[in-house]
């Protein structure tokens, strides 16, 4: 057999040591390996990643010549053609083809080579959608290590995997590791034939010091030359795209696996829940952005300028898809740059947002000697369904004022309470804005005409104990939802909704199990509901309470006509040690369950073993189905009738079960401090494929809201303006007699009002 041996050196820019160090090993790294080319005249280093190479460039030019020499000459090969190493659960569909078309487009640019081995060594679990994702930028192979054979029973080290969409790539899975800190590579040689597949007459064996950089010592080099010829296998510096050139003919032998690659460190799915959702959050944000340059630029050169910004931004965020940032591994001061990486990209989003709608809108939009609102639907659906805003009214209330829409019709609205505690009202109002596409309401003052409120029919009931919308029913109890039904059929049995506590003394990652399988400790139980909204389009109630040392707030809402529960969560995380999780007792237990990934979705068979998803997920149980939708919560399992999503988990930070050998008791716990949620329940009809994606679309390109002023005369209220927000020159106009008693509005706007006081004193 031929073992082609290959000389890596795995490089983690950010894990047990910060961003900063990461830069430090890939120029050490790939300074040493140069130098071994120039020593070893037919050893062949393999590397990828483009951040790597962008930092030898940036930091080390004349060392960038020389590997680019190497590349000319054949002994330094480029494999993976990715930006970096990302985690394949986590990153949206957008984000994970970044990772391919930006690290692709450096290499060509700079090396005029284009790998068509795709190459993720320690990313813990690979997503069945993958194998489409790389066909569809032209690769052909696959190098993986995890998930090892204990967690995922793989007929061959090589084989032909399918993804969820039919595409195919041949994947290779390393033996033993794609590290080895020996001179004497026996055992690793070994372990690597064993797992090979005779017929092929070819393997792959990976050498080389890693995980803080190194690769190949001198002392393993020799070691191959001194055994080329090893118990009758012959030994060959080479690359992976050299052994799956060498095996292309033998194709038909491979066995073909459809399944995803998981459960390796399920733990990993749900810790460090700020930084996944601010990564998600900021991913949806980026791809928004990129659709309305699209759909509302001016022309081809604004549309290249915004673009240029957002490359900048997604690199930011494609270094924080990295498998030890986004699965939450890292030690605690790597997260304040991380947290940075990604607010930095934030901020690109929202400006390059706002300035493409804005600039849009003073072109597009007529002036109008009124207070618009303006609804932009930057999606590719078409949007159905409530919008909130807060209109700006220069600090008044929003007392009898209504809106309508471009015709002039009335449309129904509610006042809400807004965030700030003054001067502004929020409404809440139904809209429908087509794809790509606009609308512009205004704000109106005069006596309506009667019909802006929503006709009878779907009537919400809001107590203490139920919520109903005429379709939807919401049973509470003190803390929690007692039952969930829909026409009057059960969705929820005898345990409902709840939040509980479990036992977690798992490390950091999960090493060594894929399902929470210690004993819930605690149980909210306590706490009654209150009523914010009672309609009329949206009814409301919040729960506040205290689940040992964490608070709880939890709101649970129906809106009018919607067959859908929406829940937020504001959750203030003190535990040690602790996981914790929403379970739902379903009133049957499900026949068929899907979860949507990364450009897909894959079936799934219930069981206690947590399972990673990305934005959606739907039960089908006797025919009924129950759909969930969300941006802020990845990974649950269903086992039986139970449905646990995993919210939060309190192991210390980067821990892998023990302590350092100089150790005085100070630790660092994940997930400490508030967090938010947001997730909707949608039940019946509302759980079908269409409606799933319209509300996936809606939670993943939110409507950009925004007032409108060109060509009004403001202040709307005319030249008096509202008694809370009279001053000393407005008393003084009074006095004189300068404003007329029927001008004067008593009751209205104002600021830091409280019983008895006002802003003028």
């Amino acid at each position: 057999m031929r073992v082609h041996m290959i000389a890596n050196a795995h490089i983690d820019p950010v894990w047990l040591w910060p961003w900063q160090a990461g830069v430090d090993e890939a120029i050490a790294t790939a300074s040493a390996m140069a130098d071994r080319c120039d020593e070893y005249a037919d050893f062949i280093f393999t590397r990828g990643e483009a951040w790597l190479y962008k930092q030898v460039e940036l930091l080390h030019p004349e060392l960038f010549v020389r590997i680019r020499e190497l590349i000319e000459r054949g002994q330094w090969h480029i494999t993976g053609g990715q930006f970096i190493q990302p985690d394949l659960n986590l990153p949206t569909a957008a984000g994970l083809h970044r990772q391919f078309t930006h690290g692709q487009r450096y290499f060509g640019e700079k090396f005029g080579i284009s790998p068509k081995v795709a190459y993720n060594v320690d990313s813990f679990g690979h997503t069945a959608s993958l194998p489409d994702i790389l066909a569809s930028h032209f690769y052909t192979s696959y190098v993986f290590r995890r998930p090892e054979q204990h967690q995922t029973a793989l007929p061959a080290n090589t084989f032909v995997w399918r993804g969820t969409g039919g595409a195919e790539v041949v994947a290779f899975r390393i033996e033993p590791g794609y590290v080895a800190n020996f001179a004497d590579l026996s055992g690793q040689l070994e372990i690597a034939i064993d797992a090979a597949d005779p017929q092929l007459g070819h393997t792959m064996c990976f050498y080389g010091v890693g995980n803080h950089g190194g690769g190949p010592s001198k002392a393993m080099i020799d070691w191959i030359i001194a055994n080329r010829n090893y118990d009758g296998h012959e030994l060959v510096f080479s690359t992976p795209q050299n052994y799956f050139d060498a095996i292309a003919d033998k194709r038909n032998l491979l066995p073909t696996v459809t399944t995803e690659l998981q459960h390796a460190f399920p733990g990993c799915y749900s810790v460090m829940h700020d930084i996944k959702y601010a990564q998600r959050h900021g991913e949806h944000l980026l791809e928004q952005a990129r659709r309305a340059v699209d759909a509302f630029a001016a022309d081809d050169a604004e549309k290249a300028a915004q673009s240029t910004r957002l490359d900048a931004a997604w690199e930011d965020l494609m270094f924080t898809q990295f498998h030890d940032i986004l699965t939450g591994t890292s030690i605690p001061s790597a997260w304040d740059s991380v947290r940075a990486f990604q607010g930095r990209a934030r901020i690109i989003g929202e400006e390059v947002l706002l300035h493409t709608t804005r600039r849009w809108s003073y072109r597009a939009l007529p002036k109008a000697n009124a207070h618009q609102v303006v609804v932009v639907n930057t999606a590719t659906q078409p949007f159905a369904g409530y919008v909130e805003g807060e209109p700006y009214l220069d600090f008044d209330d929003w007392n009898a004022r209504w809106i309508c829409d471009e015709n002039d019709n009335p449309v129904p609205l509610q006042i809400v309470q807004p965030e700030s505690n003054q001067l502004i009202p929020r409404i809440l109002f139904h809209a429908e804005v087509p794809a790509g596409a606009s609308r512009m309401f205004r704000v109106r003052d005069e006596p309506a005409p009667g019909g802006e409120r929503p006709e009878r029919g779907h009537e919400l009931v809001a107590t203490s104990t139920r919520l109903s919308n005429g379709v939807v029913e919401v049973r509470l109890r003190p803390g929690g939802i007692a039952a969930i039904a829909i026409a009057g059929s059960a969705v929820t049995g005898p345990g409902g909704v709840g939040i509980h506590l479990r036992e977690d003394t798992t490390d950091t990652w999960t090493f060594h199990t894929d399902k929470w399988s210690e004993p819930v400790i605690d149980v909210l139980s306590r706490g009654d509901w209150k009523v914010e909204e009672q309609g009329p389009l949206r009814c409301r109630a919040r729960l506040d309470a205290r689940l040992g040392n964490t608070a709880i707030e939890w709101w649970v809402s129906l809106y009018r006509g919607e067959s859908a529960v929406r829940m937020e969560l504001r959750i203030n995380f003190g535990e040690r040690f602790r996981l914790l999780q929403m379970p739902i007792d379903l009133a049957q237990a499900p026949d068929g369950w899907t979860d949507g990934i990364a450009d897909g979705a894959v079936d799934r068979t219930p069981s206690p073993s947590e399972w990673p998803f990305l934005d959606w997920s739907r039960l089908d149980a006797g025919g009924a189905a129950i759909a969930l939708t969300t941006t802020d919560l990845y990974s649950h399992s269903i086992d039986d009738r139970l449905w646990q999503l995993t919210l939060l988990r309190s192991p210390k930070m980067a821990w892998g079960g023990g302590e350092p050998q100089t150790y005085a008791g100070r630790d660092h716990h994940t997930d400490q401090g508030v967090q938010r949620f947001a997730l909707t329940l949608h039940l019946g009809a509302a759980a079908g494929e269409g409606s799933i994606a319209a509300a996936v679309s809606q939670a993943a390109d939110p409507l950009v809201v925004f007032d409108r002023y060109e060509g009004m005369n403001r202040p709307a209220w005319g030249p008096v303006p509202p008694r809370g927000l009279w001053g000393p020159a407005m008393l003084r106009n009074l006095e004189a007699g300068r404003a007329s008693e029927t001008d004067v509005q008593l009751e209205s706007g104002g600021l830091f009002r409280r019983p008895g006081h006002d802003y003028a004193g």
